[in-house]
């Protein structure tokens, strides 16, 4: 989700694999008191592009972030009713200027993690073998819901046995649940 000013831009994914999810969503905005319009400028079964347009008294989120000379990194996650934004600062003396302002705006504002470096763009290490059976794999839409393509027609497209497929993906999807894990587990500080 994007934020100008009360103007907001966001694309809703459903947790669960339904649609029904995504279309319950966005009654729920449109019956808030606090949102004047919401338009859907995309539909799928899988997302929902919108705008929402806002009843601000004040500064938004966004705007109280930029203000203190700190940014947001997109996506900005909402679910169960509460924003996670990943905010890069330039230093600590800026994120408690951050803090303190939100807090003084808004009704609650919590630090979840700190970290000292922004978020590398990937930390998950994989061979070449694994790297083009992911690819072709997710674009081939294995991962999807439904899945669009079985392993075995996978493995013919990379002349290797099911087996082989299976192994190389299987070491992707550790790799990268560790990356994961290691990162998203970490105790948070505050």
């Amino acid at each position: 989700m994007t934020i100008n000013g009360d103007a907001g831009f966001g694309v809703i994914e459903p947790l669960q694999a339904m649609e029904s999810h995504i279309i319950e969503y966005v009654e729920q905005l449109k019956a808030n008191d606090n949102i004047r319009e919401v338009e859907v400028t995309y539909k799928s079964t899988e997302a929902y592009w919108t705008r929402v347009v806002h009843h601000l008294e004040g500064p938004s989120i966004h705007d109280t972030v930029l203000h203190t000379g700190c940014m947001s990194r997109l996506p900005i996650i909402i679910q169960d009713g509460i924003q996670k934004h990943t905010v890069l600062a330039p230093s600590r003396k800026k994120v408690k200027e951050m803090l303190d302002l939100l807090r003084a705006r808004f009704s609650e504002v919590q630090l979840l993690r700190l970290r000292t470096t922004p978020y590398p763009k990937s930390t998950v290490t994989l061979t070449d073998k694994q790297t083009e059976a992911f690819r072709l794999a997710y674009k081939s839409g294995y991962y999807a819901i439904p899945r669009h393509v079985k392993i075995i027609e996978l493995a013919d497209q990379l002349d290797i046995s099911r087996v082989a497929m299976q192994e190389r993906l299987r070491r992707v999807e550790r790799n990268i649940m560790k990356a994961y894990a290691d990162d998203s587990l970490q105790t948070p500080h505050g």
